[in-house]
């Protein structure tokens, strides 16, 4: 909520000598952040129009999404088609746009949607899922139609959580590395250039790919 954002900034204002923000997909924020008493600095999302004027350390969602999908292609040139499953207002386009950027370049199909819900399950579909509500309907489908996750077909969740790993007989994760972001981060802190700096990612295999 922008606007809760923008109240939580302003009352904080003047109380501290460095703010970390992470601004999302929020717009417009320039002249919230210029008004800040204090050093600026953006984490996990970036914004072009800030480039310059602010140490980030943020993900790069559409090159992180490309590189992993090339990095798991032997694993996924068993399916033939590909959906991205996320809700636009509130996740980052960008995703779809590497989806798109690798299945042009390696002709797999590929669709967008915002939910799974009481949608059948086609063999040779992988689906790239965002939000974990979207995973457990996914799987409960696949219970009905007695199909198997890494056989009948793929599923790569975003943001790894110990439970992944054994869900399911275990859910291929894409995250971006949390831990490095904050190390990052608290080394952006003591210097005083600016940079922007892109987070790693990591593409763990499991079984549901």
């Amino acid at each position: 909520n922008q606007k809760v954002f923008e109240t939580l900034i302003n009352e904080a204002n003047y109380k501290y000598t460095t703010y970390i923000l992470m601004p999302g997909k929020f717009t417009n924020i320039a002249p919230l952040l210029e008004s800040l008493s204090g050093r600026v600095f953006l984490l996990d999302h970036f914004h072009p129009e800030l480039a310059g004027k602010y140490s980030s350390v943020a993900q790069n969602f559409e090159k992180d999404t490309y590189e992993a999908l090339v990095y798991g292609l032997p694993h996924l040139k068993k399916y033939d088609h590909i959906i991205m499953v996320q809700k636009e207002e509130k996740e980052p386009i960008e995703r779809y746009n590497g989806l798109c950027a690798f299945c042009e370049e390696y002709h797999f199909t590929h669709e967008y949607t915002d939910s799974v819900r009481n949608r059948e399950i086609r063999q040779g579909e992988t689906f790239m899922v965002v939000n974990d509500r979207d995973l457990v309907d996914l799987l409960k489908q696949a219970q009905l139609q007695n199909f198997a996750p890494g056989k009948d077909f793929g599923i790569i969740s975003y943001n790894d959580t110990p439970l992944k790993e054994i869900l399911a007989g275990g859910i291929t994760t894409l995250s971006t590395d949390f831990k490095q972001m904050g190390q990052t981060m608290a080394s952006l802190i003591t210097q005083k250039e600016i940079k922007t700096i892109e987070n790693p990612w990591k593409l763990d295999i499991r079984n549901s790919l």
